[in-house]
Formats: structure tokens, sequence, C-alpha cells
């Protein structure tokens, strides 16, 4: 089986996997009863408390995303059902940084008891205690359904704070008349995709198209800083050691993949606005729906936006751009149990039910995700819509660089992430350049476990 994430960043397969995806791309706990019995996914419980007598009032908070909340609003219906004096309110995490507004909800001892949060932030909550551990709540055996590193990057100090949903990774979105229009035809596969010269060069081309601008780029204000890595480790860089403490960036490689960025926004390939800290979900999906790009790199997450906008005539997926490798975005969420819940029980109880095989596999095919469970990765999932579009996304998710997912989930991410987003939209808006741009990365990483 192919892998998800390759040590390399190429589309090779790696023995440091993080996920196995080989039929996927060709394609994509429980408690112990009180009474004997099993928990909602199925499997046998191991200890808990937790049954059809059990009363609890939760509240469950995930991202904005229509789909998503008719989706977990379903779960907590028929959760429901099996709990009848179980009731789950499905609320929205507002806009913005997402690091304040949990620290000010757990401060005030009222934050959601069920928490949809990513990669890039477990970290952080688990180390602090934001999060508690599920150990208590889970048979011991029960990560063994999901991909390893996954399950890995789910711990902290060998204690699980989150159960894996899905993961997600970055396409090219293009323009299919802009593509006529210029006479470009998009690759057919992952090893012919546009490598940086060419990507430029088509850039420059749908920038004349357009009259306008060439490519979108998938930022979403200062939490998503980390979307530009791919760059830089397809590039050959890296931006930390595997020591996870030494920055690695300050150098020839970290340096010419900034400058090669930046570049884009130099020729106004990309929009000035839509730098990282300047980018709102809304205001770059316009950039692309209203024709002022012809090109977008994002997630397949945002499929069913597009979708509404434009007829499926109009636009279509192929891979990210590659240099020395292929790399994409590390993308994906978990769901964990905040140290404020006051039925943490019933909250690990009901995130293992919505995470089990048939749920997860519903979720993904529906929502249009990637599954996390192996069971499901061996398969090729019925999505709702955009199935080749959706496979596209499956082969492109086996470039995620294992040494960059390593780093992205480690405790002390938020603050470097913060350290990229100051850095790099100085270099992108042109007040910096990539030579100190790199260095103050370096520096800034220093200081962010301190």
């Amino acid at each position: 089986m192919s892998s998800l994430f390759s040590s390399t960043g190429g589309s090779q397969p790696s023995r440091r996997a993080v996920l196995r995806y080989a039929a996927a791309a060709a394609g994509t706990l429980a408690l112990a009863p009180v009474l004997a019995g099993c928990t909602a996914d199925g499997a046998p419980r191991a200890s808990s408390s937790v049954g059809p007598d059990a009363k609890a009032d939760l509240v469950l908070t995930t991202w904005n995303i229509a789909a998503d909340l008719v989706t977990y609003r379903k779960f907590a219906a028929e959760y429901k059902k099996a709990h009848p004096g179980v009731n789950i309110k499905v609320q929205v995490t507002p806009n913005g940084d997402f690091n304040q507004y949990l620290s000010t909800q757990l401060a005030g001892g009222n934050a959601p008891d069920i928490i949809r949060n990513t990669w890039q932030q477990i970290g952080r909550w688990a180390k602090n205690g934001g999060f508690i551990a599920l150990d208590p709540y889970l048979r011991k055996d029960y990560g063994n359904g999901f991909g390893e590193t996954f399950w890995k990057a789910a711990q902290f100090d060998g204690k699980v704070h989150g159960i894996p949903q899905h993961t997600d990774t970055f396409g090219t979105y293009y323009s299919t008349s802009i593509m006529q229009q210029i006479g470009a035809k998009p690759p057919a596969d992952l090893d012919h995709a546009w490598n940086w010269d060419e990507f430029v060069s088509l850039a420059r081309e749908v920038k004349k198209a357009t009259g306008k601008a060439g490519v979108a780029y998938g930022f979403e204000g200062v939490n998503t800083a980390y979307r530009w890595l791919p760059f830089l480790y397809m590039h050959g860089g890296k931006l930390m050691e595997d020591d996870g403490k030494t920055p690695a960036i300050n150098n020839a490689a970290g340096i010419e993949a900034i400058a090669w960025f930046q570049r884009l926004y130099n020729e106004g390939l990309i929009p000035k606005s839509n730098t990282i800290k300047g980018s709102t979900t809304a205001a770059v999906e316009n950039l692309f729906t209203s024709g002022q790009v012809g090109l977008m790199l994002w997630g397949d997450w945002i499929m069913g936006d597009i979708a509404k906008a434009l007829p499926q005539e109009k636009w279509d997926i192929t891979y990210m751009p590659r240099d020395k490798s292929a790399a994409s975005d590390l993308g994906g969420n978990l769901l964990s149990v905040s140290k404020t819940s006051k039925n943490p029980a019933v909250a690990a109880d009901f995130i293992q039910f919505v995470c089990n095989e048939k749920n997860m596999r519903y979720f993904c095919e529906k929502d249009l995700f990637l599954p996390v469970r192996t069971s499901l990765m061996k398969e090729q999932l019925d999505f709702s819509s955009q199935k080749e579009q959706m496979a596209v996304f499956s082969k492109q998710a086996a470039t995620v660089p294992a040494a960059m997912a390593k780093v992205e989930t480690l405790p002390d991410f938020a603050a470097i992430n913060q350290v990229l987003a100051d850095q790099l939209d100085l270099c992108f808006i042109g007040s910096q350049t990539p030579k100190a741009t790199a260095a103050n990365i370096a520096d800034g990483i220093k200081g962010a476990g301190s």
C-alpha cells in the first residue's frame, strides 16, 4: 500500500507512513458497561457508567460549514435515540483566533464539552490540560483501528487527547474556460504535475486572461500560516530538525522556497489581499468563483461551496504544483473533550460514536473528506458528489511529508505558527526580504517554547 505521508515529501511510499492509502488513493471505545453490552459503535465496552439511562447536556462546537453542521446534528439525534437523557447541542466555533476563543471559554469554566480541532491545535491543548486524556474511556486496543501516525499524533505524553475523525489536503482548482482559452492542459497524473517554473508561466497566462490575477491561495487567517509549508518541503527544505526543537529553515532551501512564493505576490499573480492574515474563506472563494483568478490552491472540503457557486463544467481539480518532490497540506480534524466538561464519560462515548466506521464513512462520503480508519482507507468510498475530484485529492494526500506532519503536531506549534504568520506576511507584502524572513522564522522558533 502507498502511504499518506512520505518521509521525503515525494509521492512514493514510505515506511514512516502517517496513513496507508493505497486503495483509497486508487479510488481513497469504548466504555465498560454498567450492564453487559456494547458502545455506540458496536464494540464491547471496557468500563463506564454510560448506559441508556445516562443524562447529560453537552455542547459540541465545530466550524461553520453548513453540510458538517447538518451531519453533526444528525449524529446527535441518532445518539439521543439510544440515550434519551442525553442532549447534544451543535454550535459554530466563532471566526477569528481559535486559541484565544478557547482560552477565554476554559478560563470562564464554560468551554464546549466537545471541540472539533485540528492537528495543528491539539498539541497545545493537550500539553496545557485544556483537553482531557481520554484513555480511561477507551478500550486498550481502540487505537488499532486508525492510521498509526494519526493515532500517535492524537497523543501527548503517551495519552490520547482526541479521536481522529478525518483528514483532507490541497489540490489545484482551475477554471475550465480559462484553461481552454490559454491552451493549457491540466496534468493527468501526480508524476506530471506542473513544476514550479511551469506553474509560474501558467499563472502569468491566467492573469492575462482574467485581467486581474492568476492564483488564489487557501489562507483563512493567522491560524492557517502552516498551509505554506508544503512549498518548503517540496523544495527539499524543512522547518525544524528531527529533534522538534532546532530550526532548519535558515538556509538556501528555506530562503529559495520563501522567495519563490513571494514572487507570486510580487508579480501580482496572487492578489496582495490574499495574504495569510488578510484572507477569509469567503473572500478567497470569491476570487475564484467571480473569475478574478483562474487557479486556486485549496482543500477538498470547500468543493461544496464551489459547486454551489459554479456549474461543474466551469471548474475542475488537478494536482498541486511540485518541485524536487510533491507535497501537500496536512488537513483534518479530531474531536476532543474539554477539561470543563461536567460529563466527560458521555462526551467521550459520543465522539467514539461519531468516529465509528459507519459514521466516519457517512461523514466522509457526504461532506467530502478522507477517512482515517484503516478499514476505510482500504476502500474506494462512494462520495456523494465530485467522485473524480475526490480521487485526485486522495492521490494528492499521499504526498504530505511525514517530517512536516511531525512538526505541525508539536505542543508548541501554535506559537511557531504565529511566527510563520507574522514573518511570511511581512515578506509577501514586500516589507521584508526572503533572507531576513528565514532568519526571523528561525529566531522565532527558538523562542516559541519559552
